[in-house]
């Protein structure tokens, strides 16, 4: 089955308040173009443009359809967006109904484009014989569903800790809606020490301040949010009641 022009245009529709990158004059389509090198000569090099396209069709997919509608990120939000693989913790915090959610999922999207990386799933690679498991490009997941694989009954406890400390961005929505345990709380530290360790970006959004978060997450947990995460307060009515 064939796609429609219109198909092929819905994710510009959805990302073009976004900063996407633009096809260069002499783009062909096929994801190169030609560039003018120091010593005159014509050189091959990747579109930003096909790169761009590629990125919006991935997040397209990535992104629940009730989270695509565009909308205008808080200043502070997209400040962080622009930092780019330089951006650290961004915690997003208000109360319910306000967007936290979906600004989360737009933070993501505008980073992915600034970056040039595009969501992807866990994967498992084969050389020579020899699996590899690879871990997702970009994993959002809800504080709930996170804490439910890290449970001593779950066998497969190491690989979500694994993906969230590996994957290029992490976000976690949600926090504080959980019930906690020192268990849990000790696993969310060994996943938020080590991308605080090596500077990694990740979001948070949460009901709660992250200094009072404490109770909920552990103190070690709070105090690494507390100290390099961006903190956004978003205000407002319920949205959904308003809907």
């Amino acid at each position: 089955m064939t796609s429609s022009s219109d198909d092929r245009n819905e994710p510009i529709s959805i990302f073009r308040h976004l900063p996407v990158p633009t096809h260069p004059e002499g783009c062909s389509g096929d994801g190169w173009v030609n560039v003018s090198a120091e010593d005159g000569h014509l050189r091959a090099a990747r579109c930003p443009g096909c790169q761009g396209d590629r990125i919006m069709q991935a997040l397209l997919e990535f992104i629940p359809p009730r989270f695509r509608k565009p909308i205008t990120l808080p200043p502070r939000v997209e400040e962080w967006t622009h930092k780019g693989l330089d951006a650290e913790g961004l915690y997003i915090t208000g109360s319910v109904g306000v967007g936290k959610t979906h600004t989360a999922y737009t933070a993501l999207a505008a980073w992915c484009l600034i970056t040039g990386i595009a969501p992807t799933r866990a994967r498992v690679s084969e050389n020579y014989g020899e699996q590899r498991r690879i871990p997702p490009t970009v994993k959002f997941v809800r504080a709930t569903t996170l804490f439910d694989e890290l449970r001593p009954s779950n066998n497969q406890t190491r690989q979500p800790i694994v993906d969230s400390q590996k994957t290029s961005l992490l976000v976690i929505d949600d926090i504080g809606a959980e019930k906690p345990s020192e268990f849990t709380a000790e696993k969310l530290y060994e996943i938020v020490d080590e991308r605080y360790a090596h500077a990694k970006p990740f979001i948070v959004t949460s009901n709660v301040p992250p200094k009072a978060l404490a109770d909920q997450v552990g103190a070690r947990v709070a105090s690494r949010f507390s100290e390099c995460c961006d903190v956004v307060p978003m205000t407002g009515p319920d949205r959904r009641k308003s809907a």
